[in-house]
């Protein structure tokens, strides 16, 4: 019960601190006398100028401060298409010339496809994939890939985060068939056949707030009917669904942020009355406070709900995949409520930096590598219910511990860590991206 009651306060904490933390906006430098006359930029080859512009807070006419020298950059960077970015500027008289330096990345990447289901070495499954990260040089993303093996699938992906030049509307389409393994792996195992088919259209307002609706469609047949692995008795689901989202996104940068902030909130309709029809609600807060010398206080709060009728075995909510607890990393954890919670305090051993290979042989995309490397202490908890347990008899997971965090050329980021759960069980968890 002890052990309970310090969880919950864990969370009650962590809530309370992604919710201050994003109203500690660093206060703005004193205005400059210099007016921004032209802004200039260079190294982009094959990026166009408005892709980047349009990250710029610094505007032809408006004032020109330090503070908004530095966040462009950092806003710049968080594009992942340049391997670096220099703002700088120029005066004359009480005018300034704004210089925006780029290196451009390359940006078609054939890449294998190689894993194990439930980390079994008996369940390979293995293929390929192409990326396009900056086709027609608007930042547009075309995203392919297939795989054989224990499970098996094709896809296709295509993101366009400016479909004119006159406005800031956006869009991204997917697909997919797929024949894959289920993930209850309590009920044992099962094929799933799924078609998948969705369309995102939003539109961005200012720098950091975007609004976007959703529609899709999904058909899943498994190879056993059986109680809770689809809503149909049948054993096949066909169902539409419409969602809605807002984001407010005001990191620093994307791949590794020390400060700013970025607020979730999502409401999906899956199903219009028929077999399947719930409601899912999602929010994800995570602040980052800046304590100086490049330590950085970090914090997140998420969770998602639903309600309605049945809930697929497909539709349940997981810890152990995409979202996992530090201290039960392999542990996968099932449920159809979900809510976690994690701190986490990084600090710089190797300040993020540039180095510039002068190998001839290299392409210019691969000679400039910016990397680092932190030092984190964290603690991750969560808890995750189904609809008949009340949600204060869930219970809790929680784990702790410290690890390195490596910041590699083009936004890879590696952490090497170990973590010890609530009862003193440790495992070393390797794992990619930041924790959050």
């Amino acid at each position: 019960m002890e052990a309970k009651g310090s969880m919950r306060r864990m969370v009650l904490v962590g809530l309370l601190w992604c919710c201050w933390c994003p109203n500690l906006e660093a206060s703005a430098g004193a205005d400059s006398s210099l007016v921004v006359s032209r802004i200039v930029v260079t190294g982009n080859e094959m990026t166009k100028d408005y892709v980047i512009l349009r990250e710029m807070s610094l505007k032809v006419g408006g004032p020109l401060t330090a503070e908004a020298l530095e966040n462009d950059q950092k806003r710049i960077y968080s594009l992942e298409l340049f391997n670096k970015v220099d703002v700088d500027y120029e005066a004359e008289g009480h005018e300034a010339t704004v210089y925006v330096r780029v290196s451009e990345r390359w940006y078609i990447f054939p890449f294998p496809v190689l894993g194990f289901k439930y980390r079994d070495i008996k369940k390979l499954y293995y293929g390929a994939g192409l990326i396009h990260e900056n086709f027609r040089g608007r930042n547009e993303k075309i995203f392919g890939s297939f795989a054989f093996g224990f499970d098996r699938w094709v896809s296709l992906t295509y993101q366009n985060p400016k479909l004119t030049d006159g406005d800031d509307i956006f869009f991204k389409g997917y697909v997919s068939y797929s024949h894959v393994q289920n993930q209850n792996i309590s009920q044992g195992l099962y094929d799933q056949q799924v078609f998948s088919a969705s369309a995102y259209l939003g539109k961005r307002f200012g720098l950091y707030n975007t609004l976007l609706g959703y529609i899709g469609y999904e058909d899943w047949l498994v190879s056993e009917p059986g109680e809770g692995r689809t809503a149909s008795p049948t054993g096949r689901d066909r169902y539409p669904s419409l969602g809605l989202q807002y984001t407010i996104d005001a990191r620093d940068i994307r791949e590794y942020p020390t400060a700013g902030h970025l607020i979730l909130l999502s409401a999906t309709k899956i199903g219009l009355g028929h077999d399947v029809d719930l409601l899912r609600y999602h929010a994800d807060v995570r602040g980052y406070q800046p304590l100086g010398d490049g330590i950085a206080l970090c914090g997140r709060v998420h969770g998602s709900l639903v309600s309605g009728g049945i809930v697929p075995a497909y539709l349940h909510a997981y810890f152990g995949y995409r979202e996992r607890l530090r201290g039960y990393f392999d542990t996968v954890l099932e449920g159809e409520d979900i809510v976690g919670c994690n701190a986490e305090l990084r600090v710089p051993i190797l300040t993020p930096r540039y180095h510039t290979v002068s190998a001839s042989f290299l392409p210019p995309e691969f000679r400039v590598w910016r990397y680092g490397l932190y030092a984190g202490v964290f603690a991750d908890a969560g808890t995750i219910w189904y609809r008949t347990t009340p949600f204060v008899k869930a219970p809790w997971y929680s784990g702790c511990g410290a690890g390195l965090h490596f910041l590699l050329p083009y936004s890879i980021v590696i952490r090497t860590e170990y973590a010890m759960s609530q009862r003193w069980k440790g495992q070393f968890v390797l794992d990619f991206d930041a924790s959050f």
